[in-house]
């Protein structure tokens, strides 16, 4: 198996037990695998997914193309095309932003949307209550686990 060729030439192959370095490796593919990033056949070749190939090309990591791809089927089924929100939606960024947000601010204009742009924030998760806390406590969660 190509894989093992490649491993066996890496300096991780020189510093750990091969009986270890083997289950990580075998361990690893299996969870590529079973997160539909590759697809094993039953002679134990691999080759990626087209969701595989194009987390590689977007240089997120798999966690976070895994998570991207889940917003993006959650967002075809319901997605509000009807205003202009949706753009913001496909651009968000996935990591934290480091800028402070004024929160009172940001309630004014939630309170400026339309119906629409309502659907938009439910749609990614924004609890208008949340925000309203955000105004006076900072440490409330603005968008829900799920």
């Amino acid at each position: 198996m190509a894989i093992h060729d490649y491993i066996q030439k890496t300096l991780l192959h020189f510093s750990m037990d091969h009986d270890e370095l083997n289950v990580l490796v075998k361990t690893t593919l299996d969870k590529l695998a079973i997160t539909g990033l590759i697809r094993i056949d039953s002679g134990s070749d691999f080759e990626p997914t087209l969701l595989g190939q194009a987390i590689v090309a977007s240089s997120l990591t798999p966690e976070d193309g895994i998570f991207v791809h889940r917003q993006l089927q959650k967002a075809a089924e319901a997605f509000v095309l009807d205003g202009e929100m949706h753009v913001l939606y496909t651009f968000t960024p996935i990591q934290p932003a480091q800028a402070e947000i004024n929160w009172r601010i940001f309630r004014q204009e939630i309170e400026c949307l339309d119906e629409s742009g309502l659907r938009v924030l439910s749609l990614v998760g924004i609890k208008q209550a949340s925000v309203n806390k955000l105004c006076v406590t900072p440490s409330v969660d603005l968008i829900d686990a799920h």
